[in-house]
């Protein structure tokens, strides 16, 4: 009996170690399988790094080719479009082995730098990039070959950067009291904020308090030039992104993101010319637009000249006489269709003025002397113009194009809109040599008119946005490369008798101040659609890059 007992003690112990071996082993199987999975997923992870680092290799090589510069040298790339694509071609890949260092070694990695299909052919000196690197494992035993693709869109772009703000300046931009604004800020060394706003009677500069819980509405971000500084904006309770009072919301505020290219006017102009010339004659970027444009025998001076004639009869002769006036014949002027300077007739005083619309054209119109354009109704310009002289603007006016004026702006009065109601793709876009006036827009009043525009000064003299008494409201944007001060009020006036003087209407019991963002007086929205007129947008000398996100496919 006891050996008995003992033969099944010992086919337990026989059975217990046949489980604990199967048990090892399939421990061991699921150890080996484990560390199988975990190799594979660190040479995944490696092979993820290396690719997306050979992508910011691609980045950096092309802001070597692409370098930012002094701001008053041209390139040879920049000469004029047809250098610009030859230079773009020199950086063209397909499928080619990676050498540099990577972070690991056992890893094989081909990129390929294409033209993207987002690319327009019509966009100038612009092109869009789209950068690819593939990269695979080497062999190893009993694990699987891996790859991994990444890509990335670099924009390529000569647009100059005002383009891409609301409102900015590459010196110090001020703004005092709380507008409602839709859109990036930009300060090229200091912003200032405060919430009390100023206005300007006569010689007399003065201060208007706003409510002390109103907050400066930005729904977008604050982007700062190198070592620019920022007064005002750790102020608490000041900024909101909401139209529900109270609510309170910190911008993003810092370095911009990308390269940040100066504008530079004169090239700008010459290159806007430049455009309808060819290659053999395209005029040089060393003097003034002035010079090259307006006083050299490079451009001729029109044949035809597009001015209304007046009639009139001199005392004691019955015979009729004909004068020209300073009033632009729009058919005539629409027949010039080459590059052609147009002069005021002899002995006629300007303004030259525009009072009807101007037909869609590419090639611009080259107006020597000052311009007003006048609008009894609304009319349309479809044409860009470069003015030697001033440029005022009048009545209610659509724009698609761009507008170069080598003196200064003064928008008085003015309704500046899109050429079909309501649309976004159509805007002027007004760059200044001088100073920009906006002058009495709704003044006094509760509602306002748009002024669909980008409008850039080139003066080094402080700019001065007063919307305290005014109602301005902007879709596009305001850029100066000088100081740019902006003065706005939230809140509305008592109604006064016409013959009130302005000082009565900022008495402290005729003043209504308002927390409300609706009640904003200065309200600004970014307009992205100006890009879809891309074939007369102006561009500087410099190309910046604007670098997208890393896509894995």
């Amino acid at each position: 009996m006891k050996q008995d007992e003992r033969g099944y003690v010992l086919i337990l112990v026989l059975v217990t170690m046949a489980a604990l071996a199967v048990l090892s082993l399939a421990a061991i199987q699921v150890n080996l399988a484990t560390n199988k999975q975990t190799n594979i997923r660190v040479d995944e992870t490696q092979l993820d790094t290396d690719v997306k680092g050979v992508l910011d290799v691609l980045v950096a090589d092309l802001r070597t080719t692409f370098p930012l510069h002094d701001a008053n040298v041209v390139q040879p790339y920049m000469e004029n479009q047809a250098a610009f694509q030859a230079k773009v071609a020199t950086v063209l890949q397909a499928n080619t082995l990676y050498t540099g260092d990577l972070q690991s070694g056992d890893n094989d990695i081909r990129y390929s730098i294409t033209r993207s299909t987002a690319d327009q052919a019509n966009a100038p000196f612009t092109t869009v990039l789209t950068l690819t690197a593939t990269g695979t494992t080497k062999a190893k035993p009993e694990q699987p070959m891996q790859t991994s693709t990444y890509s990335q869109e670099v924009y390529v772009t000569a647009l100059p950067s005002f383009l891409y703000y609301v409102l900015g300046s590459d010196d110090t931009l001020t703004v005092n009291g709380p507008p409602k604004i839709e859109g990036n800020l930009f300060a090229g060394t200091k912003l200032s904020l405060d919430r009390d706003a100023k206005y300007q009677l006569k010689d007399r500069v003065n201060t208007l308090n706003n409510s002390a819980s109103s907050r400066f509405y930005l729904d977008g971000r604050i982007d700062l030039g190198n070592g620019a500084t920022c007064d005002g904006c750790d102020s608490p309770n000041y900024f909101t992104n909401s139209v529900t009072p109270g609510v309170d919301h910190q911008p993003e505020i810092g370095p911009v993101e990308s390269s940040f290219s100066r504008f530079n006017l004169n090239y700008s102009v010459i290159q806007f010319a430049n455009r309808h010339r060819d290659n053999a004659g395209k005029l040089p970027y060393t003097n003034s637009p002035k010079q090259t444009l307006f006083q050299s025998t490079a451009i001729p001076t029109s044949s035809i000249s597009p001015f209304l004639k007046q009639t009139y009869v001199v005392d004691g002769e019955t015979t009729p006489l004909e004068r020209p006036t300073e009033f632009i014949d729009s058919s005539q002027l629409n027949s010039i269709q080459t590059l052609q300077v147009v002069n005021l007739p002899d002995n006629v005083t300007g303004p030259m003025v525009i009072t009807k619309s101007v037909a869609n054209s590419t090639v611009p119109l080259l107006l020597n002397g000052d311009v007003t354009i006048d609008a009894l109704d609304t009319i349309t310009i479809s044409r860009p113009l470069i003015i030697n002289g001033d440029l005022t603007i009048r009545g209610k006016v659509a724009f698609n194009t761009t507008v170069y004026t080598l003196g200064d702006a003064f928008i008085d009065r003015a309704d500046l809109l899109p050429v079909a109601s309501g649309a976004n793709d159509s805007s002027l876009v007004l760059l200044a040599e001088g100073k920009i006036l906006l002058n009495r827009i709704n003044e006094f009043q509760d509602s306002s008119s748009t002024l669909q525009a980008f409008m850039y000064s080139a003066s080094t003299e402080p700019t001065r946005l007063y919307s305290v008494g005014s109602i301005v409201n902007i879709k596009g944007g305001l850029y100066s490369k000088g100081p740019l001060e902006v003065n706005t009020f939230r809140g509305s006036f008592k109604s006064l008798p016409q013959q009130a003087n302005k000082q009565a209407y900022f008495a402290p019991e005729n003043v209504i101040a308002s927390p409300d963002v609706d009640d904003s007086r200065l309200v600004m929205e970014y307009n992205e659609g100006v890009f879809r007129q891309i074939d007369t947008l102006p561009v500087t000398n410099q190309l910046q890059l604007f670098v997208g996100q890393q896509l894995k496919k």
